[in-house]
């Protein structure tokens, strides 16, 4: 596998036949933005361009995809080539693993993630808070080698979406001065960031803030007070009348109890298994969710893993957790 530098990856985007752009399962604002960015870009190259994800894109993400070909029926055209974005291993793929393989593997990667897995070609910057921030780089890479003739608004927008929600709207640990730099050109040339962030941070539906709810009231907190956890199976979504979308901020809602270093959320499968996302203050995640088979950033990783319940996958993730940060003192 390549490592290409951003001007090579220009090339080889531009050299991409009938171009399927894949999410990761579970998408989030980073993932979908981007995709939705690179289909434009793609567009503006005379490329018919899809975009396609394992799971549904979340509803309150949809005012990004508007316009853009979502149908899994694209994965049956013969001799596509197929781009991933903000996926760092295979086993991100989800329900379309089995079907990226052979002539449809993935022939290009665009990733940001510091624990992965090189399976394609590609342009992985850890350095960058989100893949939307590479994106931005990369179309105006092509706009200075005159690939495309402007940076319209259409393509700036989910790039801001993208690079705001993989940051928490500029909060988090992985933004870097590059980051408000590019916030500020993007901004610059138009973007509506207040209405951006309105609707990725501030509207919830009802069911999201029922879902938020129910996370408060059966956070477990660990002995230590550092740890702080749920487990959300598929029976309580059930019951509740919920979808596992709702519960996208649960691990929002995890992480702001005060004086906890780790959050963890395990959020039930359609396959039955469990899905673990953590997040840190201080401990490096990524190397505790790649123990368990999973990776990702210092401060937020996640890994899939098969338990008898949801509630004996939070046990085991939480105990992997606490043999990570304990002090000697505490052992």
């Amino acid at each position: 596998m390549k490592s290409l530098t951003l001007r090579k990856l220009c090339e080889r985007i531009a050299e991409l036949k009938d171009p399927i752009v894949v999410m990761h399962a579970r998408p989030d604002g980073d993932t979908v933005g981007s995709a939705v960015a690179i289909v434009r870009l793609l567009s503006m190259l005379g490329k018919k361009a899809s975009a396609v994800a394992p799971d549904p894109i979340p509803k309150r993400l949809a005012f990004l995809t508007e316009g853009i070909d979502l149908s899994p029926s694209c994965l049956d055209r013969l001799g596509a080539d197929v781009l991933t974005l903000d996926v760092a291993s295979r086993g991100q793929l989800g329900n379309l693993l089995e079907r990226l393989v052979g002539s449809l593997s993935p022939s290009l990667m665009i990733d940001h993630h510091e624990r992965g897995e090189a399976y394609a070609d590609g342009y992985i910057r850890p350095d960058a808070a989100a893949v939307g921030e590479i994106i931005f780089d990369l179309a105006k890479e092509m706009h200075a080698l005159g690939m495309i003739g402007s940076l319209p608004l259409e393509l700036l927008t989910p790039i801001y979406a993208a690079i705001s929600s993989d940051t928490g709207c500029f909060r988090y640990s992985n933004v870097t001065p590059h980051t408000h730099e590019v916030a500020a050109e993007l901004i610059s040339l138009g973007v509506n960031a207040a209405e951006i962030n309105r609707l990725l941070f501030d509207v919830k539906s009802e069911e999201q803030l029922r879902a938020e709810g129910y996370v408060q009231s059966h956070l477990c907190l660990h002995p230590s007070r550092r740890i702080a956890s749920i487990a959300i199976s598929s029976e309580c979504r059930g019951e509740l009348g919920l979808l596992d979308e709702h519960f996208e901020t649960a691990i929002d809602v995890v992480r702001s109890l005060e004086g906890v270093e780790v959050a963890v959320t395990v959020r039930e499968t359609p396959d039955g298994r469990f899905k673990a996302s953590l997040r840190s203050s201080g401990a490096d995640v990524a190397a505790i969710a790649a123990s368990l088979g999973g990776g990702g950033h210092v401060r937020a990783a996640g890994c899939s893993l098969d338990a008898e319940s949801a509630e004996a996958a939070r046990l085991a993730v939480v105990q992997r957790v606490w043999e990570a940060i304990k002090s000697p003192e505490s052992t």
